[in-house]
């Protein structure tokens, strides 16, 4: 809530109308007024030393709840973003209110609340769209920040306990996202570092420490409150971290250069800021003018068909990175492009057969056809609903892209979810393919269904353009006149503003004749000549020279190629030549880039995680100096680590792109880069260059890093396949063993099973034979094996690990008492226990839930004895034990369990984190099975498939479960029809997602059958239940149930010996094989339906005979039963 510092001020508009307002905002460990106040005189330092000097400026604090940040399961994913978005709309009705929308800011903002400004500034910046103007305005009005100890680079663990809650376990996830080098603070940088350069900043950090539980130490160092940035002012304040704002007179230290700082920038604002608004106007004005131009231009580029369908052009841009500020030319066949697609929208005939508009750019490697495709994107996004952008160096990366648009859709992360939703599409798209060069890949398998967008594919294989229907245009050199220019461009900063050096032109023709006028060629040239190795003149005679002691090299590659890469030789070796520390460490990088994929290289890749310390050996590797240095994280080590990408940037070696703060090689720069080392140096470079992206991922896998470690795919993806081809059988060390171990967890993580199970079992081999099972190591990689099967729902294969670890643990104690106390027939520790909490799941999951009870109720004892009733682990034993009870029909002691667990689970993670939402649909599902409380069983299932489809995506396998459990709700609820629809709708993702062999499926027909019978669609539900029962194996527990509906809809059709016989198929396989007790209520349900037929057909003593065999009968409680249709699996909850 946005307030005055309780001083009686005038209203905004009584001010002076171009004076500064002046915001201040708290930290974490108080509030405004408590961090503004000096405790023994009570003297509030803004109000009764600064305002009387300056009367007219107006001053606002802003408070914010800091208990919902302290809080672990606040359910919020984003609490910064959230708090931003609040502070923001707060700020812009204020200002709005007292007519001083564009009156210049200066902000004061202690500990944490800076990090909220520089949140808040990043979000205001991104705001163009009309309707979102207002919010752009604190960004345009912002003229100077104070940041009064904020942990740009983050804060100590103590100091977080500092504020922590003693009441609640263990820090929140927001709170843990403030720990130094977290992926959260890397964000916020990243946004803020763009902007940053139009303000004043002022960094001020504490001189004294503080007293925390009897330590002394700085809540925020002066590393991380005033970080090298340029252009910045900073001081040190004689105090601790929560005395730095507390003033009692004018003369205490810090006090002096704080006044005359605010003084400095409420006089300078106001100009400043009527320039930027100014500025700002005309901006806006060029932005809307050249939208509705855009709009009303002549349908020529693209057909009379598109811009009129687009009703929110550009309403997705999905493209990594922008084109170079140097591209030049090309413009012939820009508008060849143009016209292949106008023409190909015109064409009846293709209309018609609704293909794909698809034109391919193939040609040489280097000859800018990525580059052109990305200009061509840039200007003509404006047309389209959608630009995606899709990188097919390999099919995984493809694939992985199309997974993020499925992700950004909410539809799931899976590559059929995104390849779905652009097939469902209808507003005009564009589906650009890069690097599609693999003469193996088939490049179709990436085109969505329907034909309702264009495709630009890039390969430099020219039989790709067996997939263009629109056209191709083919690539070479470029024309000699915009070679010419791209040359001269990239050479001299100020070529074309002048007048033209003819000489230089006639030294560029040459060149660029000798270097085939290949675009990267002629860029890189330019950039050694920028970089004053060589002069224009010079620079040809030395390239013809290398070139010459190239080729002998080079016989397996094209001149062409050959022509390129002497280009950059040229600088490469320059750089060797150089003693110093930043070349040596730029050629240490340049070959640990050339294992990682070539795009999308970011910064924090060589740093390690916050858990790996540098002298932390885990995997063994040899690292180059530069990363060992990097490592360790400080700042003169980050300094050099920038310094030495500074050298492969300015040779123009790699480039970085601001948008993305991430770095990238063409890639045949990155093929080069890797092909000039041998074969001892490659597997070296490529073992530390595994090793490295390894203690990138921390072992903690926090949610503030997840997209951190989903954008380490591609180079996951490169590495392991350079591993292949090196030796196929890896890992063949401890080293490699541990760092695809991790590899794994970010697989499984992004929803990768296939690709993590492979790893897993190759890693568990590994470990076997060197280690031997009864390792640690190696239980662990059997624990995440079977975690891996139980997501591509496997439960024999799940089963099989968990024994293994379970066996395992009878061998390995926590100590020497421990075996005393508890020998291996008698376990009585933790990790025993958690591994049968885990078996106890699988068995469910496998129909055995007999046996599951057993097992679970061993675990959750073991497990309350061992951690109590409030730990995690003991949580998930008793959900799932509650899980096998609500199956096995005892409902009591399924709500008894559930209960206690969802408050726990609410209270420790948040109302929507995965667990609880696991247990609040397991309730619903529990109180449908009652048939009790049906309107609560339908609120709690629905807003769990809610939450899901926010968290997981619309096509999430446990969506799709939640939409499975509604269905059997609204059955309950008499509304078959509508649980049909639900479900009809869902069969063709199940289909696409999960396959029509996986236990999802057989659930959701199962479900489905039950919809028919409820809704009175008797032949619907027959055939249903008999394609089920194909599939059901006739020892699975759900074979009963599921043959005891078919019975039942066999009833209502009065197919009375169908029936009749299927009842005593399933009663002779009760005898022969004892697939259930005779008293088992499915068997009861048989017999009462085969009673029934009996009955129906005329023949009493039959029926009478059966009720003798079985007594239960006469129970009367299988009455109860006898109109229920059996789930066929369908009664399984995540």
């Amino acid at each position: 809530m946005l307030h005055s510092p309780h001083v009686p001020l005038r209203q905004m508009k009584e001010h002076s109308p171009d004076k500064a307002i002046i915001v201040v905002l708290h930290g974490l460990f108080e509030g405004t007024l408590d961090s503004l106040t000096e405790s023994s005189t009570g003297t509030v330092w803004i109000r009764d030393l600064f305002l009387p000097r300056s009367p007219q400026s107006r001053i606002l604090t802003y408070d914010y709840d800091k208990r919902a940040l302290l809080r672990p399961g606040t359910g919020i994913i984003d609490p910064l973003l959230s708090l931003a978005t609040t502070f923001l709309g707060e700020l812009v009705a204020e200002r709005a209110w007292a007519s001083a929308f564009d009156r210049p800011i200066v902000f004061i903002c202690h500990g944490f609340g800076g990090l909220l400004l520089k949140r808040a500034l990043a979000l205001s910046h991104s705001r163009l769209g009309k309707s979102t103007e207002r919010l752009r305005s604190i960004y345009v009005s912002t003229y100077a920040m104070l940041f009064m100890g904020t942990p740009h680079q983050g804060m100590p663990e103590s100091a977080l306990r500092f504020a922590h809650d003693p009441n609640v376990a263990g820090l929140s996830q927001f709170m843990s996202s403030l720990l130094i080098g977290s992926e959260m603070l890397n964000e916020v940088a990243d946004q803020f570092m763009p902007i940053m350069k139009q303000y004043r900043v002022f960094n001020f950090w504490e001189e004294l420490e503080s007293d925390i539980d009897g330590t002394k130490t700085y809540m925020v160092d002066r590393d991380s409150a005033a970080p090298h940035w340029a252009d910045t002012e900073q001081c040190g304040i004689k105090a601790t971290h929560l005395e730095m704002l507390k003033f009692s007179t004018a003369r205490d230290s810090g006090y002096a250069v704080i006044r005359e700082a605010l003084t400095r920038y409420v006089r300078l604002a106001p100009a400043t800021i009527k320039t930027r608004w100014f500025d700002e106007k005309k901006f806006l004005d060029a932005e809307h003018r050249k939208q509705a131009e855009e709009l009303l231009k002549p349908q020529l580029e693209f057909g009379s068909t598109m811009v009129g369908d687009v009703e929110h052009p550009s309403e997705y841009y999905l493209v990594s990175h922008c084109s170079s500020n140097q591209f030049t030319g090309r413009k012939q066949q820009a508008q060849e492009l143009k016209e292949k697609f106008r023409r190909h929208l015109e064409s009846p005939n293709q209309k018609a057969r609704g293909e794909h508009k698809i034109v391919v750019i193939h040609g040489l490697g280097g000859s800018g056809k990525t580059q052109f495709c990305l200009r061509y994107a840039e200007e003509n996004r404006i047309n389209y609903w959608g630009v995606f952008w899709i990188d097919a160096s390999t099919r995984e990366n493809a694939e992985f892209g199309f997974s993020k648009l499925g992700e950004v859709a909410g539809k799931g992360s899976s590559f059929l979810a995104g390849k779905h939703w652009l097939s469902t599409c209808h507003k005009p798209w564009l589906l650009i393919i890069d690097n599609a060069d693999d003469p193996e890949l088939e490049i179709s398998d990436f085109f969505p269904i329907d034909g309702s967008g264009h495709i630009l594919i890039t390969s430099r294989n020219p039989r790709a353009k067996v997939y263009a229907t629109a056209g191709e245009i083919r690539f070479s050199g470029m024309d000699p006149e915009e070679g010419i220019n791209l040359l001269l461009k990239s050479a001299y900063a100020q070529y074309g503003l002048s007048h033209r050096d003819q000489q230089q032109e006639g030294f560029a023709r040459s060149l660029g004749a000798e270097l085939g006028y290949l675009a990267l060629a002629l860029s890189q040239a330019g950039a050694t000549i920028r970089r004053n190795i060589y002069t224009l003149e010079q620079y040809l005679r030395v390239y013809v020279g290398y070139r010459d002691r190239l080729l002998p090299k080079s016989m397996s590659i094209s001149i062409d190629t050959t022509n390129a890469i002497a280009t950059w030789e040229i600088p490469f070796q320059k750089i060797e030549s150089h003693v110093s520390l930043k070349n040596k460490d730029a050629v240490d990088l340049m070959h640990l880039f050339a294992f990682l994929h070539f795009d999308g290289i970011n910064e924090s890749i060589f740093r390690s995680s916050a858990a790996d310390s540098v002298d932390e050996d885990i995997d063994g590797m040899v690292y180059p100096d530069i990363i060992l240095s990097s490592l360790k994280r400080t700042e003169v080590a980050q300094a050099r680590l920038r310094q030495a990408l500074g050298v492969l940037t300015d040779h123009s070696l790699i480039d970085f792109d601001p948008d993305t703060r991430s770095y990238s090689q063409h890639p045949v720069v990155h093929r080069w880069a890797r092909d000039r080392l041998d074969q001892k140096e490659q597997l070296s470079s490529l073992h530390c260059t595994v090793g490295l992206l390894a203690r990138s991922i921390s072992p903690y896998l926090e949610a503030s890093g997840r997209a951190f470690r989903r954008s380490l795919v591609p180079h996951m993806e490169s590495c392991l396949q350079k591993l292949e081809n090196s030796a196929p059988s890896f890992p063949r060390t401890v080293g490699i063993a541990n760092s695809i171990e991790r590899f794994a967890w970010v697989y499984a993580e992004c929803g990768l099973w296939k690709k993590a199970k492979t790893l897993q079992e190759r890693l568990i081999k590994f470990r076997t034979k060197i280690l031997g099972r009864k390792h640690e190591d190696t239980i662990r990689a059997t624990y995440s094996l079977g975690q891996t099967h139980w997501n591509l729902f496997d439960p024999k294969s799940t089963i099989e690990a968990q024994r293994q670890v379970i066996a395992a643990r009878r061998w390995i104690w926590p100590s020497w008492f421990a075996f005393y106390v508890n020998p291996p027939w008698m376990p009585d520790f933790i990790s025993y226990y958690a591994a049968l909490s885990d078996l106890t799941l699988a068995l469910w999951l496998a129909g055995r839930r007999d046996i599951s009870k057993v097992i679970g109720m061993r675990a959750s004892a073991g497990l309350l004895k061992r951690l109590g009733p409030d730990d995690p682990i003991t949580l998930n034993a008793m959900f799932n034990l509650a899980r096998t009870l609500l199956h096995l029909r005892e409902w009591d002691k399924a709500h008894d369990l559930l209960i206690p667990v969802l408050r726990k689970r609410k209270r420790l993670f948040g109302l929507n984190h995965p667990d609880t939402l696991m247990t609040r649909n397991e309730l619903g599902v529990l109180y449908c099975e009652r048939r009790q409380n049906l309107a609560i069983a339908e609120r709690l299932v629905t807003n769990v498939l809610e939450a899901r489809k926010v968290v997981l995506g619309e096509e999430h396998a446990y969506t799709l479960w939640s939409v499975n459990d509604l269905s059997k709700v609204l059955c309950e609820r008499g509304r078959g029809l509508e649980a049909a629809k639900m479900l009809e709708d869902i069969i063709p993702i199940v289909t696409r997602t999960l396959g029509d062999a996986h236990v999802g499926m057989t659930m959701t027909k199962g479900n489905l059958a039950k919809a028919y019978v409820n809704s009175g669609r008797w032949i619907q539900a027959e055939q249903m239940l008999a394609q089920i029962l194909k599939s059901t194996p006739t020892d699975h527990p759900d074979w009963v149930q599921t043959i005891s509906g078919y019975v039942y809809v066999q009833i209502q059709l009065q197919q009375w010996r169908d029936a009749e016989r299927n009842c005593l198929n399933v009663l002779d396989q009760i005898r022969r094989k004892k697939v259930l007790a005779r008293d088992n209520p499915r068997i009861i349900v048989i017999a009462e339906q085969l009673a029934h037929i009996y009955l129906a057909t005329g023949r009493p003593d039959e029926s009478k005979a059966l009720r003798a065999e079985f007594s239960a009968m006469h129970t009367g409680f299988a009455e109860k039963l006898y109109r229920i249709v059996p789930e066929g699996a369908g009664n399984q909850s995540p």
